[in-house]
Protein backbone atom coordinates (compact mmCIF):
# COMPACT_ATOMS: atom_id res chain seq x y z
CA UNK A 1 0.00 0.00 0.00
CA UNK A 2 2.97 2.77 0.46
CA UNK A 3 4.04 2.34 -3.11
CA UNK A 4 0.20 2.93 -4.62
CA UNK A 5 -0.35 5.64 -1.89
CA UNK A 6 2.99 7.60 -2.05
CA UNK A 7 1.58 10.60 -2.58
CA UNK A 8 -0.93 10.30 0.25
CA UNK A 9 1.25 9.00 2.72
CA UNK A 10 3.77 11.91 1.99
CA UNK A 11 0.61 14.16 2.17
CA UNK A 12 -0.03 13.08 5.26
CA UNK A 13 3.23 12.74 6.63
CA UNK A 14 3.96 16.18 5.80
CA UNK A 15 6.89 15.38 3.63
CA UNK A 16 7.91 15.50 0.11
CA UNK A 17 7.67 12.64 -1.92
CA UNK A 18 11.38 12.46 -2.27
CA UNK A 19 11.70 12.47 1.26
CA UNK A 20 9.00 9.31 1.60
CA UNK A 21 10.58 7.49 -1.53
CA UNK A 22 14.00 7.38 1.05
CA UNK A 23 12.02 6.36 4.03
CA UNK A 24 10.61 3.43 1.94
CA UNK A 25 14.47 2.65 0.91
CA UNK A 26 15.70 2.95 4.63
CA UNK A 27 12.73 0.42 5.43
CA UNK A 28 14.11 -1.90 2.81
CA UNK A 29 17.10 -1.83 4.66
CA UNK A 30 16.13 -3.62 7.00
CA UNK A 31 16.48 -7.06 4.47
CA UNK A 32 20.20 -6.59 6.61
CA UNK A 33 18.56 -8.53 9.14
CA UNK A 34 17.10 -11.36 7.13
CA UNK A 35 20.67 -13.52 7.03
CA UNK A 36 20.00 -13.28 10.95
CA UNK A 37 16.33 -14.56 10.34
CA UNK A 38 17.66 -17.33 8.56
CA UNK A 39 20.10 -18.72 11.19
CA UNK A 40 16.88 -17.98 13.47
CA UNK A 41 14.35 -19.87 11.66
CA UNK A 42 17.30 -23.35 11.03
CA UNK A 43 17.79 -22.74 15.22
CA UNK A 44 14.65 -22.57 16.67
CA UNK A 45 12.12 -23.42 14.10
CA UNK A 46 10.46 -21.74 11.40
CA UNK A 47 7.04 -21.54 12.83
CA UNK A 48 7.83 -20.11 15.82
CA UNK A 49 9.80 -17.34 13.84
CA UNK A 50 6.80 -16.54 11.69
CA UNK A 51 3.97 -16.28 14.29
CA UNK A 52 6.19 -13.62 16.13
CA UNK A 53 7.18 -11.70 13.19
CA UNK A 54 3.95 -11.49 12.36
CA UNK A 55 3.03 -10.14 15.87
CA UNK A 56 5.79 -7.67 15.49
CA UNK A 57 4.43 -6.35 11.88
CA UNK A 58 0.61 -6.04 13.50
CA UNK A 59 2.62 -3.99 16.41
CA UNK A 60 4.66 -1.89 13.51
CA UNK A 61 1.33 -1.36 11.67
CA UNK A 62 -0.14 0.21 15.26
CA UNK A 63 3.08 2.36 15.78
CA UNK A 64 2.14 3.81 11.75
CA UNK A 65 -1.26 4.87 12.36
CA UNK A 66 -0.25 7.70 15.18
CA UNK A 67 1.23 10.41 13.24
CA UNK A 68 3.96 11.68 11.19
CA UNK A 69 6.68 10.38 12.94
CA UNK A 70 4.78 7.29 14.00
CA UNK A 71 4.43 6.51 10.68
CA UNK A 72 8.27 6.51 9.67
CA UNK A 73 9.00 4.21 12.65
CA UNK A 74 6.21 2.04 12.05
CA UNK A 75 6.89 1.52 8.58
CA UNK A 76 10.55 0.50 9.65
CA UNK A 77 9.62 -1.71 12.04
CA UNK A 78 7.06 -3.45 9.87
CA UNK A 79 10.03 -3.75 7.25
CA UNK A 80 11.88 -5.38 10.14
CA UNK A 81 9.62 -8.15 10.91
CA UNK A 82 7.54 -8.76 7.60
CA UNK A 83 11.53 -9.96 6.17
CA UNK A 84 11.82 -12.28 9.14
CA UNK A 85 8.51 -13.63 7.95
CA UNK A 86 9.25 -14.01 4.62
CA UNK A 87 12.53 -15.69 5.37
CA UNK A 88 10.71 -18.21 7.72
CA UNK A 89 7.99 -19.15 5.52
CA UNK A 90 10.31 -19.73 2.05
CA UNK A 91 12.44 -22.09 4.68
CA UNK A 92 9.25 -23.83 5.87
CA UNK A 93 7.89 -24.87 2.38
CA UNK A 94 11.56 -26.47 1.47
CA UNK A 95 11.85 -28.23 4.85
CA UNK A 96 7.86 -29.24 4.01
CA UNK A 97 7.57 -30.05 0.59
CA UNK A 98 9.66 -32.53 -1.92
CA UNK A 99 11.14 -29.91 -4.80
CA UNK A 100 9.43 -31.66 -7.35
CA UNK A 101 5.93 -30.73 -5.78
CA UNK A 102 7.51 -27.24 -4.25
CA UNK A 103 6.59 -24.33 -7.16
CA UNK A 104 2.62 -25.73 -6.87
CA UNK A 105 2.90 -25.48 -2.99
CA UNK A 106 4.86 -22.03 -3.03
CA UNK A 107 2.41 -20.94 -5.74
CA UNK A 108 -0.59 -21.31 -3.03
CA UNK A 109 1.00 -19.47 -0.63
CA UNK A 110 1.98 -16.35 -2.52
CA UNK A 111 -1.92 -16.10 -3.37
CA UNK A 112 -1.42 -14.23 -0.13
CA UNK A 113 0.69 -11.37 -2.26
CA UNK A 114 -2.27 -11.62 -4.82
CA UNK A 115 -4.71 -11.24 -2.33
CA UNK A 116 -3.74 -8.62 -0.72
CA UNK A 117 -3.16 -6.22 -3.67
CA UNK A 118 -6.45 -7.93 -5.29
CA UNK A 119 -8.60 -6.44 -2.21
CA UNK A 120 -6.90 -5.15 0.26
CA UNK A 121 -5.31 -2.14 -1.99
CA UNK A 122 -8.57 -0.84 -3.00
CA UNK A 123 -10.16 -1.31 0.15
CA UNK A 124 -7.11 0.75 1.30
CA UNK A 125 -7.64 3.02 -1.02
CA UNK A 126 -11.30 3.52 -0.22
CA UNK A 127 -10.10 3.76 3.69
CA UNK A 128 -7.21 7.06 2.25
CA UNK A 129 -10.18 8.77 0.51
CA UNK A 130 -13.18 8.50 2.75
CA UNK A 131 -11.64 8.53 6.08
CA UNK A 132 -7.48 9.71 5.69
CA UNK A 133 -4.11 7.81 5.83
CA UNK A 134 -4.54 6.69 9.68
CA UNK A 135 -6.66 4.19 8.92
CA UNK A 136 -5.13 2.07 6.72
CA UNK A 137 -2.22 1.05 8.94
CA UNK A 138 -5.07 0.79 11.62
CA UNK A 139 -7.41 -1.39 9.87
CA UNK A 140 -4.80 -4.17 9.05
CA UNK A 141 -3.02 -3.60 12.68
CA UNK A 142 -6.52 -5.17 13.91
CA UNK A 143 -6.72 -8.00 11.17
CA UNK A 144 -3.24 -8.90 11.55
CA UNK A 145 -2.58 -8.86 15.39
CA UNK A 146 -5.23 -11.77 16.13
CA UNK A 147 -4.18 -13.83 13.03
CA UNK A 148 -0.47 -13.72 14.09
CA UNK A 149 -1.46 -14.89 17.43
CA UNK A 150 -3.41 -17.94 15.89
CA UNK A 151 -0.01 -18.92 14.02
CA UNK A 152 2.37 -18.26 16.88
CA UNK A 153 0.21 -20.63 18.57
CA UNK A 154 0.71 -23.06 15.99
CA UNK A 155 3.85 -22.98 16.05
CA UNK A 156 4.45 -26.21 17.21
CA UNK A 157 3.16 -28.31 14.69
CA UNK A 158 4.53 -25.83 11.99
CA UNK A 159 8.21 -26.15 13.68
CA UNK A 160 8.36 -29.62 13.49
CA UNK A 161 9.28 -30.58 10.33
CA UNK A 162 12.62 -27.85 10.28
CA UNK A 163 15.74 -29.83 10.22
CA UNK A 164 17.52 -28.20 12.77
CA UNK A 165 20.78 -26.58 11.46
CA UNK A 166 23.66 -24.01 12.26
CA UNK A 167 25.60 -24.40 9.18
CA UNK A 168 26.97 -21.86 7.16
CA UNK A 169 24.77 -21.65 3.02
CA UNK A 170 27.74 -23.22 0.63
CA UNK A 171 28.04 -20.49 -2.24
CA UNK A 172 28.19 -22.55 -5.43
CA UNK A 173 28.36 -20.97 -8.92
CA UNK A 174 24.71 -22.10 -9.20
CA UNK A 175 23.59 -20.32 -6.27
CA UNK A 176 25.44 -17.07 -6.85
CA UNK A 177 23.67 -16.90 -10.55
CA UNK A 178 20.12 -17.58 -9.10
CA UNK A 179 21.08 -15.30 -6.09
CA UNK A 180 21.99 -12.48 -9.03
CA UNK A 181 18.68 -13.67 -11.06
CA UNK A 182 16.39 -12.73 -8.31
CA UNK A 183 18.36 -9.44 -7.21
CA UNK A 184 17.75 -8.58 -10.35
CA UNK A 185 14.08 -9.09 -10.84
CA UNK A 186 13.97 -7.55 -7.45
CA UNK A 187 15.62 -4.27 -8.92
CA UNK A 188 13.66 -4.20 -12.09
CA UNK A 189 9.85 -4.47 -9.86
CA UNK A 190 10.94 -2.08 -7.58
CA UNK A 191 11.19 1.06 -10.02
CA UNK A 192 7.16 0.15 -11.09
CA UNK A 193 6.75 -0.18 -7.50
CA UNK A 194 8.25 2.99 -6.23
CA UNK A 195 6.53 5.38 -8.88
CA UNK A 196 3.44 3.81 -9.75
CA UNK A 197 1.29 5.70 -7.72
CA UNK A 198 3.35 8.56 -8.76
CA UNK A 199 2.69 8.21 -12.52
CA UNK A 200 -1.36 7.28 -11.75
CA UNK A 201 -1.91 10.36 -9.83
CA UNK A 202 -0.23 13.08 -11.82
CA UNK A 203 -0.61 11.62 -15.66
CA UNK A 204 -4.59 10.44 -15.19
CA UNK A 205 -5.20 12.69 -12.17
CA UNK A 206 -6.48 9.79 -10.48
CA UNK A 207 -7.26 9.79 -6.55
CA UNK A 208 -6.55 6.63 -3.95
CA UNK A 209 -9.72 5.36 -4.20
CA UNK A 210 -9.18 5.32 -8.40
CA UNK A 211 -5.82 3.94 -8.17
CA UNK A 212 -7.22 1.16 -5.56
CA UNK A 213 -9.21 0.49 -8.71
CA UNK A 214 -6.34 0.04 -10.81
CA UNK A 215 -4.19 -1.82 -8.82
CA UNK A 216 -7.10 -4.06 -8.47
CA UNK A 217 -6.96 -5.31 -12.33
CA UNK A 218 -3.26 -5.51 -12.30
CA UNK A 219 -3.36 -7.54 -8.87
CA UNK A 220 -6.33 -9.88 -10.66
CA UNK A 221 -2.87 -10.98 -13.40
CA UNK A 222 -1.05 -10.81 -10.74
CA UNK A 223 -3.17 -13.84 -9.21
CA UNK A 224 -3.19 -15.39 -12.82
CA UNK A 225 0.49 -15.34 -12.23
CA UNK A 226 0.48 -17.16 -8.77
CA UNK A 227 -1.40 -19.90 -10.18
CA UNK A 228 -0.06 -20.38 -13.16
CA UNK A 229 3.18 -21.43 -10.92
CA UNK A 230 1.30 -23.09 -8.85
CA UNK A 231 0.06 -25.48 -11.71
CA UNK A 232 2.92 -25.22 -14.63
CA UNK A 233 6.29 -24.51 -12.97
CA UNK A 234 7.23 -28.19 -11.75
CA UNK A 235 6.47 -29.44 -15.23
CA UNK A 236 8.12 -27.18 -17.06
CA UNK A 237 11.30 -26.34 -14.96
CA UNK A 238 11.66 -23.12 -12.60
CA UNK A 239 14.70 -22.28 -14.35
CA UNK A 240 12.48 -22.21 -17.66
CA UNK A 241 9.83 -20.45 -15.61
CA UNK A 242 12.03 -17.52 -14.44
CA UNK A 243 13.19 -16.55 -17.67
CA UNK A 244 9.44 -16.57 -19.02
CA UNK A 245 8.23 -14.21 -16.13
CA UNK A 246 11.23 -12.08 -16.57
CA UNK A 247 10.77 -12.07 -20.39
CA UNK A 248 6.81 -10.88 -19.91
CA UNK A 249 8.17 -8.15 -16.96
CA UNK A 250 10.94 -7.01 -19.73
CA UNK A 251 8.21 -6.34 -22.53
CA UNK A 252 5.82 -4.82 -20.22
CA UNK A 253 8.26 -2.21 -18.82
CA UNK A 254 9.56 -1.36 -22.28
CA UNK A 255 6.44 -0.54 -23.70
CA UNK A 256 5.54 0.99 -20.77
CA UNK A 257 8.61 3.12 -21.36
CA UNK A 258 7.77 3.82 -24.73
CA UNK A 259 3.94 4.87 -24.23
CA UNK A 260 4.01 6.53 -20.49
CA UNK A 261 1.07 8.34 -21.32
CA UNK A 262 -0.74 5.90 -23.27
CA UNK A 263 -4.73 5.57 -22.53
CA UNK A 264 -5.75 4.94 -19.44
CA UNK A 265 -6.84 1.14 -20.48
CA UNK A 266 -3.34 0.33 -22.30
CA UNK A 267 -1.79 1.67 -18.98
CA UNK A 268 -3.44 -1.15 -16.72
CA UNK A 269 -3.42 -3.27 -19.46
CA UNK A 270 0.73 -3.15 -19.16
CA UNK A 271 1.50 -2.60 -15.91
CA UNK A 272 -1.06 -5.85 -15.20
CA UNK A 273 1.52 -7.54 -17.72
CA UNK A 274 4.33 -6.39 -15.71
CA UNK A 275 2.92 -7.64 -12.58
CA UNK A 276 1.95 -11.39 -14.20
CA UNK A 277 5.47 -11.29 -15.33
CA UNK A 278 7.33 -10.20 -12.20
CA UNK A 279 4.60 -12.91 -10.06
CA UNK A 280 5.74 -15.51 -12.20
CA UNK A 281 9.41 -15.09 -12.53
CA UNK A 282 10.05 -14.74 -8.63
CA UNK A 283 7.51 -17.14 -6.71
CA UNK A 284 9.13 -19.68 -9.25
CA UNK A 285 12.42 -18.48 -8.03
CA UNK A 286 11.28 -19.24 -4.25
CA UNK A 287 11.59 -22.81 -4.66
CA UNK A 288 14.61 -22.95 -6.83
CA UNK A 289 16.52 -21.09 -3.75
CA UNK A 290 15.19 -23.32 -1.09
CA UNK A 291 17.08 -26.21 -2.32
CA UNK A 292 20.59 -24.29 -3.54
CA UNK A 293 21.94 -25.45 -0.13
CA UNK A 294 19.59 -27.87 1.96
CA UNK A 295 21.33 -28.30 4.78
CA UNK A 296 20.73 -24.31 5.71
CA UNK A 297 17.99 -23.69 3.91
CA UNK A 298 16.47 -20.98 5.50
CA UNK A 299 20.20 -19.12 5.90
CA UNK A 300 19.76 -19.55 1.90
CA UNK A 301 16.68 -17.53 1.68
CA UNK A 302 17.85 -14.95 4.23
CA UNK A 303 20.91 -14.47 2.30
CA UNK A 304 18.47 -14.01 -0.83
CA UNK A 305 16.37 -11.82 0.55
CA UNK A 306 18.78 -9.69 2.23
CA UNK A 307 20.56 -9.29 -1.33
CA UNK A 308 17.55 -8.18 -3.02
CA UNK A 309 16.38 -6.28 -0.52
CA UNK A 310 18.95 -3.91 -0.08
CA UNK A 311 19.47 -3.55 -3.58
CA UNK A 312 15.80 -2.64 -3.70
CA UNK A 313 16.31 0.00 -1.25
CA UNK A 314 19.00 1.48 -3.12
CA UNK A 315 16.50 1.82 -5.82
CA UNK A 316 13.59 3.27 -3.63
CA UNK A 317 15.96 6.01 -1.89
CA UNK A 318 16.67 7.25 -5.87
CA UNK A 319 13.57 6.64 -7.75
CA UNK A 320 11.53 9.02 -6.90
CA UNK A 321 14.12 11.88 -7.53
CA UNK A 322 14.39 10.52 -10.89
CA UNK A 323 11.28 10.13 -11.56
CA UNK A 324 11.40 13.94 -11.18
CA UNK A 325 14.18 14.14 -13.00
CA UNK A 326 13.71 12.22 -15.75
CA UNK A 327 10.24 10.79 -16.11
CA UNK A 328 8.17 7.94 -15.93
CA UNK A 329 8.86 6.73 -19.39
CA UNK A 330 13.05 6.66 -19.69
CA UNK A 331 12.24 5.11 -15.58
CA UNK A 332 10.75 2.50 -17.48
CA UNK A 333 13.56 1.60 -20.06
CA UNK A 334 15.79 1.39 -17.09
CA UNK A 335 13.84 -1.03 -15.68
CA UNK A 336 13.42 -3.15 -18.48
CA UNK A 337 17.18 -2.88 -18.55
CA UNK A 338 17.78 -4.77 -15.50
CA UNK A 339 14.53 -7.32 -16.39
CA UNK A 340 16.75 -8.20 -19.53
CA UNK A 341 19.86 -8.32 -17.26
CA UNK A 342 17.96 -10.55 -15.43
CA UNK A 343 16.96 -13.13 -18.59
CA UNK A 344 21.04 -12.85 -19.54
CA UNK A 345 22.04 -14.33 -15.83
CA UNK A 346 19.04 -17.25 -16.27
CA UNK A 347 22.48 -19.08 -18.31
CA UNK A 348 24.14 -19.59 -15.11
CA UNK A 349 21.45 -21.09 -12.83
CA UNK A 350 21.37 -24.70 -12.86
CA UNK A 351 18.63 -26.55 -11.59
CA UNK A 352 18.56 -30.51 -10.42
CA UNK A 353 16.79 -32.72 -11.99
CA UNK A 354 15.68 -34.60 -9.15
CA UNK A 355 14.55 -33.61 -5.98
CA UNK A 356 15.15 -33.86 -2.47
CA UNK A 357 12.90 -35.32 0.22
CA UNK A 358 11.47 -33.39 2.12
CA UNK A 359 11.84 -33.60 5.97
CA UNK A 360 8.75 -34.26 7.99
CA UNK A 361 5.32 -34.00 5.80
CA UNK A 362 4.81 -33.97 2.63
CA UNK A 363 2.45 -32.15 -0.09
Amino acid sequence: MTYSFLPAFARGAAVSESTMGIVLGVRDLTALSAPLAGKAADRVGTGRVMGYAGVGAAIGLAISATGSIGLIIGLVVVGLFVVAYNVAVSAWIGHAVAYERRARVSGLVELSWGGAALVGVPLVGLLIDQFGWRTAPAFLALLALPLSLFLARQNASLSATDAASSEKPVMTGAAVGALAVNTTLAVSAQFIFISHGLWLEDSYDLNPAQIGGVVFAAAVMEVVGTLGTARITDAIGKRRAILGGATLMMLGLFALGIFPTASLVLAVVLLALVFLGFEFAIVSAIPLIAELDPNARAAMVGRATALATVFRALVSLVAVGLYNRIGFGPLMVVAAGFAALSMVLTAFVMEEPEGVEPIGQAF
